[in-house]
């Protein structure tokens, strides 16, 4: 592996680890406001976080006399913000009645939505894809069956699944425009364009300032400047730093160890700080579900020359 590729695959590690970290804080956060409220707070946070190096970056293409086209500037950071804000708002609307370690998994299927999305740019959709599709199925079941009153699946769950789609939309976004103009600019540009447009729709349902006066707690406080400091300012801004050197199927495998991280620390934290109403230990069933979805979410991203090769490697044995 070459050492950029090397050095955006730890980057992209850590940034599936601040994500999956997040989860326990937004868990917090949703306790206080609502979902619209904290996507503006995190966004504009997480995007003043990042305007000083910005600001360095934009500096030094143009001393270095680095342009970008236009078109990529205005659609990159539209697209993006457009595809991070609808993940976002579903995502955060579903964890209010969804433990942030089955958030986690949930949110994990990404992984075998990406290759799926690839097959409308004209990529080949594998036996190994198709597979793994199916045993994430069975994970899924398991992971949000309750065998003790029947299937469970909320409606959180769905919209949990529905905001997947679009982080899947994001990441394949983010592979193509992180490639075209400056990284800093692009995490910069969605999270200005996701603040935006949910605090106006935030103004449309009715603002009420005062409510803003619960960050006048420790524990809320903490909440919304980890997710807008470190999961939106700092992981988005390195999502595209990594993904810059790594392909997108590197990528997607290793973002989707937040679902590992998620359920990790959901359980170790909530064990010394009930931080949610919501139950965060995982069930025998869930516990199996969600290491089925795992081995799925792997198979999804095995090439399929390995299988190819390796079946081409037995009918040659098998000949002599």
């Amino acid at each position: 592996m070459k050492r950029k590729e090397l050095k955006g695959s730890f980057i992209l590690l850590l940034v599936a680890f601040l994500w999956g970290v997040s989860f326990v804080f937004q868990s917090i956060a949703s306790k206080y406001m609502d979902a619209y409220t904290i996507l503006y707070l995190r966004s504009i946070i997480g995007a003043l976080t990042i305007l000083p190096f910005l600001i360095y970056f934009l500096i030094k293409d143009r001393k270095n006399n680095i342009k970008y086209k236009k078109i990529d500037l205005v659609i990159g950071p539209i697209l993006c913000g457009a595809a991070l804000l609808l993940a976002s708002l579903l995502q955060q609307i579903g964890l209010e009645t969804v433990s942030a370690g089955k958030t986690g998994f949930l949110t994990s299927l990404y992984i075998i939505l990406v290759p799926i999305f690839g097959l409308f740019l004209h990529k080949k959709l594998g036996l190994n894809v198709i597979v793994s599709i199916g045993i994430a199925l069975v994970g899924l079941l398991l992971l949000s069956f309750d065998f003790s009153s029947g299937f469970s699946f909320s409606t959180g769950d769905l919209l949990i699944l529905c905001g997947t789609i679009f982080f899947a939309i994001q990441i394949l976004l983010v592979d193509h425009f992180s490639k075209k103009i400056n990284v800093y600019y692009l995490s910069f540009g969605q999270l200005i364009i996701q603040g935006i447009v949910s605090f106006v729709i935030r103004l449309i349902l009715g603002f009420d300032i005062s409510k803003l006066s619960v960050l006048g707690n420790i524990e809320p406080l903490i909440a919304i400047l980890f997710i807008g400091v470190i999961s939106s300012g700092v992981a988005y801004t390195l999502q595209m730093v990594g993904q810059k050197d790594v392909n997108s199927t590197v990528s997607s495998l290793l973002l989707s160890l937040e679902s590992v991280f998620s359920a990790v620390s959901a359980v170790i934290i909530y064990q010394f700080y009930k931080f949610s109403n919501v139950d965060q230990n995982m069930s025998l069933e869930e516990i199996f579900g969600s290491i089925i979805m795992f081995i799925a979410v792997i198979i999804s991203q095995l090439p399929p020359e390995r299988f190819k090769k390796k079946k081409k490697a037995e009918e040659e044995k098998s000949e002599n």
